[in-house]
């Protein structure tokens, strides 16, 4: 939550046709994650009202109050500040970042892999490192 600008640094980093998957994950889903859902959804309708609906890009944006995915992922446990990002492929992870700029790492990777899983699939801070 602390970061909701990494998600627009994903975006502008995704290529054509790529689809975005946004998870917003917080130490403490009563509050500030109901704060993360008034900001987006606020956000959301500011867009709506001057961008062209063909030209408004449309990822898709999970509110997880208990941090199942992150654990998924293997990425446990979760905070405000946690940013993770990962690209995947035909079902399998090619691409995993963490740490600031997580979402364009892993962006950047996929174009310069093709997308393709390739071993130690980390472009930012080895898995073990946080």
């Amino acid at each position: 939550m602390g970061r909701l600008s990494a998600a627009e640094e994903a975006m502008r980093s995704a290529r054509p046709g790529d689809k975005l998957t946004f998870v917003v994950v917080t130490g403490d889903p009563a509050e500030t994650g109901r704060l993360a859902r008034l900001r987006i959804i606020d956000l959301i309708a500011c867009l709506r009202r001057v961008v062209a609906p063909e030209e408004l890009q449309r990822p898709r944006i999970v509110f997880d109050d208990t941090g199942t995915v992150p654990a998924a992922i293997g990425w446990d446990p979760v905070d405000d500040s946690t940013e993770v990002a990962i690209r995947a492929h035909d079902g399998l992870i090619v691409a995993r970042a963490d740490g600031r700029g997580a979402g364009h790492a892993v962006a950047d990777r996929g174009a310069h892999e093709g997308g393709r899983p390739r071993d130690g699939a980390n472009p930012g801070r080895p898995t073990g490192e946080r």
